[in-house]
């Protein structure tokens, strides 16, 4: 039996938009669009979700003159000779105030589209169509969008926020399972970091192995927007309570870049990376006796059951890790340290460890090598054997 196609209100500061999610319901997406009434919709997707995806995009058009705008899927569409080539087509094309973004594929997609739609004609409407769980659970709940820059990730962008979200969970159970899983990694970091209460439902559906059915992916999604909500509702721009969705994500996004650096689309998954930024920060909290063996030890079971590996991708070195995380994205929230950086680290699953108002600490860049050796030994170790 289907999910009835339901709505959450976003709120997040002043800004608010609905989500609507359910299973089955890419006609009714289609009608949404549709009373919209624009002259052009114009789909930033990519080349992988464009081949699997096509006939939805006719369906969603329901005969509006559209462009889609693809490119080859991974960090490379992240970039400015991308956002430069993709809005000079549109516009090329004939695209007016009146048109519509539509965004259609995972966070790559969703974040170059936004970014589009807020420069256009300084702001045309934005619609979100995530077709991925780390899409649909973490990157549209947020007013965040952003492109890298050729130092580091998400050093170039704005906020903005999009007039709808719409979600079809039918999507997300086509996914790899890899995909799949890393994309529920963001869902693992809200209920470490903010919604521990959680965590038993959670582990309850990693142990039934059904993570692909429409209705553990509702639950799954609809918890997602209760967490990230939660600590974003009073805080537009996620420079506050907020940044507690940066757990896992210092260190995260570094490994994620050396990867990707090293092997391009082929590197690990945003989720899965997140899911290593989540296990070094853990042992630097248990180093500092914040946490205790057992949290840690629910950490390596959640981000295990979710089929990631507890250890460095083989292409990646600590000092290249380690340089990238010199230049993350939270430096000036603190003061500057030559020998530190910001990060969020938990005094207990559910309490980040504060400075001032902020979720966050000065964390020795000693510290983070001394975690990351530790996952460097087990990587290998496992090359070894």
């Amino acid at each position: 039996m289907a999910i009835t196609l339901r709505s959450r209100a976003i709120r997040l500061g002043e800004q608010s938009f609905p989500y609507f999610f359910g299973e089955d319901c890419i006609d009714e997406i289609g009608d949404a669009i549709a009373r919209m009434e624009c002259d052009t919709l114009v789909f930033v997707t990519d080349d992988h979700v464009l081949a699997l995806y096509r006939p939805l995009l006719e369906r969603l058009a329901r005969g509006i003159p559209s462009i889609i705008l693809s490119h080859r899927p991974g960090e490379s569409m992240k970039t400015l000779a991308c956002l430069s080539s993709h809005v000079e087509t549109a516009l090329r094309a004939g695209v007016t105030r009146r048109s519509v973004v539509v965004s259609f594929g995972g966070g790559v997609p969703g974040n170059l589209a936004g970014l589009m739609a807020n420069l256009l004609f300084r702001g045309v409407r934005l619609v979100h169509v995530p077709t991925s769980t780390i899409a649909a659970m973490d990157s549209v709940l947020s007013l965040k969008q952003a492109i890298n820059s050729p130092v580091g990730k998400n050093h170039l962008g704005t906020y903005y926020a999009p007039t709808a979200v719409y979600a079809d969970v039918r999507l997300f159970a086509s996914l790899p399972e890899r995909e799949l899983r890393s994309g529920l990694c963001e869902m693992a970091k809200n209920c470490l970091a903010i919604r521990p209460e959680a965590l038993d439902q959670l582990r309850a559906i990693i142990d039934s192995g059904e993570l692909a059915t429409p209705r553990a992916l509702t639950w799954l999604l609809d918890a997602s927007i209760e967490a990230k909500t939660a600590v974003t509702r009073d805080d537009t721009f996620e420079r506050r309570a907020g940044l507690v969705l940066e757990y896992g994500h210092t260190v995260g996004h570094a490994i994620e870049i050396s990867d990707h650096r090293a092997r391009g689309a082929a590197g690990v998954a945003h989720g899965e990376a997140i899911a290593l930024g989540m296990l070094v920060a853990a042992h630097i909290s248990r180093a500092r006796e914040w946490l205790s063996d057992d949290e840690v030890r629910i950490h390596h079971e959640i981000v295990t059951g979710l089929g990631v590996e507890p250890r460095l991708p083989g292409s990646v070195g600590v000092e290249e890790v380690l340089a990238v995380v010199k230049d993350d994205n939270k430096k000036g929230y603190l003061d500057a340290r030559a020998d530190a950086v910001p990060m969020v680290l938990l005094r207990g699953l559910g309490r980040p460890e504060r400075t001032g108002e902020l979720p966050l600490t000065h964390v020795a860049l000693a510290e983070i090598r001394r975690a990351l050796d530790a996952m460097a030994r087990t990587t290998a170790a496992a090359v070894r054997v």
